[in-house]
Order: structure tokens, then sequence, then C-alpha cells
């Protein structure tokens, strides 16, 4: 059974799905008061905290240190919004919290972290903050990387909601990649296969950080230098195999 710590953690959105997916979560980040109350009635059990850029702090004073397999979060996301200014990542005041998250993973020793932003954080900057985004991870250790925009109306609710998912590990799950799109979606057979087909052929690559720009999915094990960062959003509930997402 792994453990996770929800970050950005809003009204719980991630900690339901990784939970109904068989996961514990073991704690919970927000800072808005509002959503805290509904944290703190839903788990009730699980320790709260207020601020991302203490939760190192904390997570050592309630001994979570290499306790949790799992980080996950939609860091903010107006920096790069497409309805935003698109400050970008270099210049955004709020996206300096995406720092303290892969921080925070670091520190507790997760193997995997699960992030989720707008779609406009792939082109922001022309691509250049997603790359830095995923140069980020891979410098911090997660350097096995996937990511796909997922819509909500493809999951049972009945809105379209468009969101990329990005996970990172700290080991090499090309043999056995998490977003490859079920038949029964909804969606054409044979775009779902094409999609599958897509992601498979890109198991085997290493992006540099010009490839960024335009992709909506892929995955590979990145070899990079560092940089910026970019994004956030309201969380899209998707659920993910134990057996899979765990390290």
């Amino acid at each position: 059974m792994s453990t996770f710590v929800s970050l950005f953690a809003g009204v719980g959105g991630f900690d339901l799905g990784l939970e109904r997916s068989g996961h514990t979560c073991v704690g919970q980040v927000e800072i808005d008061k509002h959503a805290q109350k509904i944290l703190k009635k839903k788990w009730p059990n699980v320790p709260l905290h207020d601020d991302v850029t203490t939760a190192v702090e904390w997570a050592k004073e309630i001994n979570l240190i290499g306790k949790v397999d799992i980080v996950c979060g939609g860091f903010p996301c107006q920096d790069v919004s497409v309805a935003g200014k698109r400050a970008g990542a270099g210049t955004g005041t709020r996206s300096g919290l995406f720092w303290d998250a892969i921080r925070f993973a670091q520190e507790v020793k997760a193997k995997t972290i699960l992030l989720e932003n707008v779609p406009g954080l792939l082109s922001s900057n022309q691509g250049r903050d997603f790359g830095t985004v995923l140069t980020t991870l891979a410098d911090a250790g997660y350097s096995h990387i996937e990511w796909r925009i997922l819509d909500s109306q493809y999951f049972g609710v009945p809105q379209r909601r468009r969101r990329v998912f990005i996970v990172g590990s700290v080991t090499d799950r090309s043999a056995n990649p998490i977003f490859i799109e079920r038949q029964s979606s909804g969606r054409n057979t044979s775009e779902s296969e094409q999609a599958r087909q897509n992601i498979a052929s890109g198991v085997a690559r290493s992006f540099t950080s010009s490839s960024f720009a335009g992709y909506k999915e892929g995955s590979g094990t990145l070899r990079a230098n560092g940089g910026d960062l970019g994004g956030g959003s309201e969380t899209l509930l998707v659920a993910f195999k134990p057996e899979i997402i765990k390290g």
C-alpha cells in the first residue's frame, strides 16, 4: 500500500482519486481557509499544513521523511494560463511554489511526483517553461517522465476540462507507461490506437529542451540541465492503478 502527500490540496480532488485507487493519504498542504474546512471534515485524521514553503519543516516535525511514496498537486496556474497575461515561468510571481513542491518531494524521499496544470503550460514562453519543468524534475532525480492532456468529459464528468498531467519517477517505467488511453474512453478507437502508438514510440527517446513546444503527450528518460518553471490549476479527478504508480 503506497502513501502520498497532497500539495495545493484544494478540496481534495487528487486525494479522493488516489485513495479510491488504494493509496493512503498521510499529509495535506493547503493555504485556503475554506478549503481547509472541507479537508478537515473529509480527512479528520490526516495531518494538515497551511504553507507549501514551510512544508519540509512540517514533514520533519511529524516524521514523514522516508515514509511518502507519492507527492501530488496542481501548482498555481496564474503565470502560464492561456487566460492570463502569460508572464511565463521566469517572471511569474506565484510559480515559485513549484520549486517548493519539488524540494518537498526530494526531502521526503518520494519515489513518484504527480503534477497537474493547464494545457497552456505546454506552450508558455514558446514551450521553454514546460521544458524547464521537465528538466527540473530530471535534475531532482525524477528522470523518467510522462505527460498527457486529459479531458474530464472522458472520465464520467459532464464538463469539458482539459488539463495536462505529469508523472515523474525515480525508476524507469518505459516498459509499463501510465498514460495509455483506454479503448473504451468514448473516443474514436482508431484515434485511441494512434494515441497509444504515439506514446509507445516516445518511450525510448531522450528529449531535449527544444523538443517540448507543441507536445500533448510523451514519455522518456530525460537528460538535461535545470532551469525555470511555470503553471497550475484546479484538480481533475483521475484514478491510477496502485501497482502502476507506486515505486
